[in-house]
């Protein structure tokens, strides 16, 4: 079960401490911004089955206002994502949850807010981050699609820290065969970025009926960039199991 986390903003501090501190008069009411939220990170995971899309998993979180009081009557809740998206806000009299999804990786510096009717504001910003984890599969190939990702976060944000990069190539037995048995291959793993250079390699050996497994960090974050897997003319069919793993803590 995931840690509530709360916080606690009292109109009555002094303004300049806080951002975006709003008030219409001198004699305005107090608005403590009490939100929970379940999570303040999340990680989106797409799936990818021979080399097409098969799902993609949104973080969804939901932030409740509930705990929000006012000396005047409450009139609004919102959330800004500061991602290009719209403001979201629901009627404080009739509701008090606001969920909000994420789909694409980043740290999202959120703002959540409380209005009441005479338009006085309180609002906190709150660091959401979204990591993201491709998942790829590919069974009975001899030549392993290349698997595309970008690091940059589509919000425009601070870049992720590294990128941690998992695959595994099984060389399956070759069950009942006539005559020569399996073999085993030769393949090199390549991690390209869209300038075509290799910024990572390795070579391996795989015998027949073994699996074989690349882990690897990678820190530059920029450009686009794939992850290949070349293979010897030739050679047997194998299993690829891997994921990338784009990440905004170590």
């Amino acid at each position: 079960m995931a840690r509530s986390i709360s916080f606690m903003l009292l109109a009555m501090l002094v303004c300049w401490s806080l951002s975006g501190c709003l008030f219409a008069n001198d004699d305005t009411g107090d608005i403590v911004l009490v939100v929970d939220y379940d999570s303040a990170s999340g990680t989106v995971i797409e799936t990818y089955s021979e080399g097409q899309f098969i799902s993609s998993n949104p973080v969804i979180i939901s932030f409740d206002f509930s705990a929000t009081t006012s000396t005047n009557q409450l009139s609004t809740f919102g959330i800004e994502t500061n991602d290009g998206r719209e403001p979201v806000t629901i009627d404080a009299n009739s509701d008090s949850v606001i969920v909000i999804e994420f789909t694409t990786h980043g740290i999202y510096p959120i703002n959540v807010y409380a209005l009441d009717s005479f338009g006085n504001l309180m609002n906190q910003s709150i660091e959401i981050q979204i990591d993201l984890r491709i998942d790829w599969t590919e069974t009975d190939t001899n030549a392993p699609q290349a698997l595309p990702f970008n690091p940059e976060p589509a919000n425009q944000g601070q870049h992720p820290k590294m990128i941690e990069i998992i695959s595994n190539v099984e060389n399956p037995s070759i069950v009942n065969s006539i005559g020569d048995s399996g073999q085993s291959i030769q393949l090199t793993w390549q991690l390209v970025d869209e300038l075509d250079d290799i910024c990572q390699t390795r070579n391996g050996q795989i015998n027949d009926g073994d699996t074989m497994m690349w882990q690897t960090l990678y820190f530059n974050t920029y450009m686009l960039h794939e992850l290949r897997i070349v293979m010897d003319d030739g050679q047997d069919l194998v299993n690829v199991n891997q994921s990338v793993a784009i990440l905004y803590e170590n």
